[in-house]
């Protein structure tokens, strides 16, 4: 019930790391290691035209050394989907497991970016609100006691 009640405004980051479409993937790449973060939304003008992430750098880029110095434009993930900060966790989640995405850029309706979802986000959100019935799971959710604990 509080998954479906919350926005994702209170779940998302809101510290975007940005480049521009003429920087190249080797400066993109080197600030997501800098910052620590999976990925880099692409902007111009404070618009989003792309995203690049890690799975990008794996898949288009890392055996491919010579692209360290293209433009991030061409290897970016173009016009990715987008979620609203008023859009629901659940809806969100639906999004990321149907597309196999760690990342998803948080715009507004005017199209301007304000954050980035991302799984470990919403796995702090959970954890947060659910203290208590996450801490006390067993190690497998579906081992059970032969033996009340002390007896």
């Amino acid at each position: 019930m509080l998954a479906r009640m919350a926005t994702l405004g209170e779940v998302m980051t809101k510290d975007v790391l940005s480049v521009a479409p003429e920087d190249t993937i080797g400066e993109a790449a080197q600030k997501m290691t800098d910052q620590g973060v999976g990925a880099v939304v692409v902007s111009d003008f404070g618009r989003l035209i792309g995203i690049f992430t890690e799975r990008d750098a794996l898949l288009r880029v890392v055996d491919r050394p010579e692209t360290w110095s293209a433009s991030i434009d061409t290897v970016m993930t173009r016009e990715p989907n987008t979620v609203q900060p008023t859009d629901s966790v659940v809806a969100a989640l639906r999004l990321m497991n149907r597309g196999h995405y760690r990342n998803v850029p948080v715009v507004s309706a005017d199209g301007s970016i304000v954050g980035n979802l991302t799984h470990y986000a919403i796995l702090k959100f959970f954890s947060d609100r659910f203290q208590q019935e996450i801490y006390n799971l067993p190690p497998d959710p579906d081992q059970l006691a032969k033996a009340p604990e002390g007896a």
